[in-house]
């Protein structure tokens, strides 16, 4: 007799320093990878990880999500400890559900909540994987007002990686998009119904050439207006870029 199968969801976190991204790829280490690898052990075959959205080589997660079927008679206490005595110390579970079928930890999402580090201090040997380290004098009320332009739904095709033949439509919604002066820190919280490859590391990389002097305000605006995909190639560096929440709707 089949058993039936039980939908899963976790929530991860992870330092990506050492990683490849998310998603699984060919002769290097990966997040997906390595939960699969331990499901593969577990149930003696393939079990597919589906997560929310990709994150690039070198971003980290707070709040990473995502789901798997299984057949398996845990708990969630135990399949949390199943995963977290076997994954390596820079990555954990921090959270195990059981969930409906009609729950999916990419289609379903609602928001995404990102933070991108900038420090502006000394350089020292434990921010470097951390943070973007950029030299200081950066121009907060400039970048503050170039922000803006990005909040509310617009076509992001000039901010973005991915191709139309991978993404026909590159409408996306930006709901928050703020700076926190910390000191040494400087903290940007961006919110969304979605994003795209690269979509906010490109955002972020405006934003600093306007804080630097590079750009004019109005320059963000044009760029974004253009929906050219050669109107603008910078990007920022991965480091200072962590996934910190994903939203689900209300019971999922």
């Amino acid at each position: 007799m089949v058993k039936p199968l039980k939908r899963v969801k976790c929530t991860v976190m992870y330092h990506g320093a050492h990683y490849s991204g998310w998603q699984v790829q060919n002769n290097v280490t990966s997040i997906q990878g390595l939960l699969e690898d331990i499901l593969k052990t577990m149930h003696q075959r393939d079990v597919q990880v589906v997560g929310s959205g990709r994150t690039d080589a070198k971003v980290h997660a707070l709040g990473q999500v995502f789901h798997f079927d299984t057949e398996l008679n845990l708990n969630e206490a135990e399949w949390m400890k199943a995963f977290n005595r076997q994954l390596p110390m820079d990555i954990k579970i921090i959270e195990v559900l059981f969930v409906s079928k009609q729950f999916h930890a990419r289609y379903s999402v609602v928001r995404k909540q990102y933070e991108y580090l900038i420090y502006q201090g000394e350089i020292q040997p434990f921010n470097y994987e951390t943070h973007a380290c950029i030299e200081p004098h950066l121009h907060r009320d400039n970048m503050r007002k170039a922000m803006s332009v990005f909040i509310g739904t617009h076509d992001f095709s000039a901010f973005c990686g991915n191709s139309y033949a991978e993404t026909p439509n590159q409408v996306r919604t930006i709901f928050r998009f703020e700076l926190e002066d910390e000191g040494d820190v400087l903290r940007f919280t961006i919110e969304g119904d979605g994003f795209m490859r690269h979509m906010i590391r490109m955002m972020m990389a405006c934003i600093i050439d306007i804080g630097k002097g590079k750009l004019k305000i109005s320059d963000a605006k044009r760029i974004l207006e253009s929906k050219d995909k050669t109107a603008y190639s910078g990007v920022a560096e991965p480091c200072g870029l962590y996934l910190t929440e994903v939203e689900y709707p209300e019971g999922q």
